[in-house]
């Protein structure tokens, strides 16, 4: 016979063992040194939940069934913390509503059973608790109720004071800058700041954001799911046919030691033949989630609109028979992805390959190369393969894995400001090695398409650019509309079957190297390469035809690129008068 009190102490225990697994998401973040901003937006936020769960009834069994969600998912959300340095968030549930996790490399490869273990384990502790306030017919006494609904509204009314207060920041910067969308300058409330680390209010706060995205983005999908093209193949090649486009992130051309750049970053690239670099590539943006629109579709580079008003190349190719795939590391959703991932679903097959985006240092590039050869081992006749890399994105040194570490010292583990001048040199070298792992993931690639002998190209094209605190100037990062924003990297390789079937446009792909080109013409150049035409088709648009004209390169705010002044120190822009 076990005596009461040790059989009381037993159970205290395992009550105690709930409250801290549904806290453990929130402990395992507890600071090396300690912070208010842990105590009022992670502890209490997270214990008042609870609670108010709980008080919502006043026999307190039914708020412990309330709280069985939350506890089976906090062994994910530890996992999440620990391997991704970060919580839940909508770009996971993006993921998870989006990918296959099995084909996205495992992302709970080696840590289902343990997980499962540990969902067993807490759901045993929920039982038993559940059991013991069930047969001891826990209630809250008199008045405890309404004295927690007070502390609650309390909180409530405080986390309002700095929605109220975020919200008369958020219009006046939309007041500075009405081109800026609603949806483009993130609506999300106040607690999305303060709340996305603190469980389980991120889940709520993730749910929320995922809806309103995918709401956004559906209404837009659904106006532009009738356009099309009338896009044919004419003349038709023989053979099987492969299209590669690769939209880069943030590779200036300077950089390439395929360009003259002094440093080994392209050693690979540089001995590939067939391969041809195009230097002086401009984007006429210097902001993702508009400039990737540009490179896929035919809006024109001062359209200032978030949404695109028509679909993409992935539909002209549809049109012309070619299975479409869309393979990223980047993300389903958010701020700067959504306008992308509207033409990322005009694809017959998507797939979101990287569990974190670019907040964290997560999977790298690699990752798409077993996706690829998976793509080519469906033999199919007409494939077009979109890969949306994060390539040279800040952090830089948490785009490449420690055997591209070449260019030392880098920072690469530790946490580094893009700002901080006195960086300059982690910075650089951390870029420079960034670029080198790019060269070795597409040196990958076409070798991938080499091997199948098929008529096939690959063109890598990146958004915009970057400013790494050049020379004297003090800027980094982008969007400081300097040169060095808009200068993009942009390759073209093609097969020797390509090269046979389409001689005078591999030629003439070869001769325009040194031309001055834009982003705006990506559209035509590689449905033109592939023989594609359309009844509005733009031929001086394609660098690949004869009819190719050089024009005015003209960017987002309507300068000239060309003939714009340019300060001595920055290189910034400014129109000609």
């Amino acid at each position: 016979m076990i005596h009461p009190l040790v059989l009381l102490c037993c159970r205290g225990l395992v009550v105690l063992l709930l409250l801290l697994a549904l806290m453990a998401p929130v402990l395992v973040q507890w600071p090396a040194v300690w912070q208010w901003d842990y105590l009022y937006w992670k502890l209490l936020p997270a214990a008042a939940f609870y609670l108010f769960l709980c008080s919502l009834f006043s026999k307190i069994r039914w708020g412990l069934i309330l709280l069985l969600p939350f506890l089976l998912l906090v062994p994910q959300e530890v996992f999440y913390l620990y391997t991704y340095q970060k919580s839940t968030d909508a770009h996971a549930l993006a993921i998870v509503a989006e990918t296959d996790l099995a084909e996205a490399a495992g992302y709970l490869t080696g840590i289902g059973l343990l997980l499962a273990a540990l969902v067993v384990g807490l759901i045993a502790l929920w039982g038993y608790t559940l059991r013991f306030a069930w047969l001891q017919k826990w209630q809250w006494g008199p008045g405890w109720r309404p004295c927690l609904w007070l502390v609650f509204a309390g909180l409530a009314a405080s986390t309002s004071w700095h929605e109220w207060q975020y919200q008369q920041l958020n219009k006046a910067a939309e007041r500075k800058n009405p081109q800026e969308t609603v949806f483009a300058s993130r609506p999300l409330p106040y607690s999305y700041e303060k709340f996305h680390a603190t469980y389980p209010l991120n889940l709520l706060v993730a749910l929320n954001e995922f809806r309103v995205q995918r709401e956004a983005t559906a209404q837009v999908a659904s106006q532009m799911e009738h356009f099309r093209f009338g896009a044919k193949q004419q003349p038709e090649l023989f053979g099987r046919q492969i299209y590669v486009l690769v939209v880069g992130e943030t590779l200036r051309p300077d950089r390439l030691q395929l360009n003259g750049y002094a440093r080994s970053t392209t050693p690979r690239l540089a001995g590939t033949d067939n391969l041809i670099s195009y230097p002086d590539m401009i984007s006429p943006w210097a902001w993702t989630r508009m400039s990737v629109p540009v490179i896929l579709s035919r809006k024109a580079g001062t359209d200032q609109r978030y949404f695109p008003a028509e679909a993409s190349l992935v539909t002209a190719f549809k049109e012309a028979g070619f299975s479409t795939y869309w393979l990223s590391t980047q993300s389903p959703l958010g701020v700067h992805d959504s306008s992308i991932a509207l033409h990322a679903s005009e694809a017959d097959q998507v797939q979101y390959l990287n569990p974190v985006g670019y907040r964290q240092e997560g999977f790298y590039d690699e990752i798409l190369l077993p996706a690829v050869e998976r793509v080519l081992a469906q033999d199919e006749q007409k494939q077009l393969i979109v890969l949306h890399t994060l390539g040279s994105h800040f952090s830089y040194a948490d785009r490449y894995p420690k055997q591209f570490d070449l260019f030392t010292p880098s920072g690469k583990g530790q946490s580094i400001s893009m700002h901080d001048s006195s960086a300059r040199q982690l910075l650089n070298n951390a870029y420079d090695n960034s670029v080198a792992y790019t060269d070795f993931v597409l040196f990958n690639l076409i070798n991938q398409l080499k091997q199948t002998e098929a008529s096939s190209a690959l063109l890598f094209v990146s958004d915009h650019g970057e400013n790494i605190f050049d020379g004297q100037c003090g800027k980094s990062g982008h969007g400081h509309n300097t040169e060095f924003d808009y200068r993009v990297a942009a390759l073209l390789w093609f097969s020797e079957a390509l090269k046979a079937q389409q001689p005078q446009k591999t030629q003439l792909a070869q001769s325009r190297r040194q031309q001055p080109l834009m982003t705006t013409q990506v559209f035509d150049t590689l449905l033109d390469l592939a023989n594609l035409s359309y009844p509005e088709q733009q031929l001086q648009q394609s660098w690949v035809n004869p009819l190719w004209q050089p024009g005015p390169r003209v960017l987002q705010q309507g300068i000239n690129f060309d003939t714009a002044k340019r300060d001595p120190v920055c290189k910034e822009l400014s129109a000609v008068f």
